[in-house]
């Protein structure tokens, strides 16, 4: 039983269907060579071939004059150093934005313990006034005589 085909297909129209859809994915995912070319090499070859030359880098005869200008491959060399400001300005701006954004978290954390705390200073004052109010509340402040003489 192949999972995600229909149960009302015959075992054997399901295997030769598998078996075209494999055909298919193998000649379309690898691509063809002229005769007479040598066949593409394996990824785990040319992988091994890679960090053998990785391997094998001395900064010695790498910056050596003759060998540096005449035979080393200085493209990635010079893209390297063309592009360090840049890549340092990027990375600056990436570290001290986080760091930022943590501390602007921080400040306002901070400043909303500052509010809470005000505010429940600022209750209990209130608290404390209101149970000494006399009983019949305050009586309004007169400047002089409500009626002119």
């Amino acid at each position: 039983q192949v999972p995600g085909l229909k149960e009302s297909r015959p075992q054997k129209a399901q295997v030769v269907d598998l078996m075209a859809l494999r055909s298919a994915l193998r000649r379309f995912s690898s691509k063809p060579v002229p005769l007479g070319l040598p066949s593409p090499v394996s990824i785990r070859e040319s992988a091994g071939k890679f960090f053998n030359e990785v391997g094998s880098f001395n900064p010695s005869k790498y910056f050596e004059e003759k060998y540096f200008w005449e035979k080393a491959n200085v493209g990635p060399f010079f893209l390297f150093l063309f592009f360090v400001p840049s890549l340092y300005r990027s990375f600056k701006d990436f570290y001290w934005t986080q760091q930022l954004r943590k501390l602007s978290t921080e400040e306002i954390i901070s400043d909303r313990y500052e509010w809470l705390r005000l505010n429940m200073l600022q209750d209990e004052v209130e608290t404390e006034l209101l149970k000494q109010m006399p009983a019949g509340g305050v009586k309004p402040l007169e400047l002089g005589p409500a009626t002119p003489p």
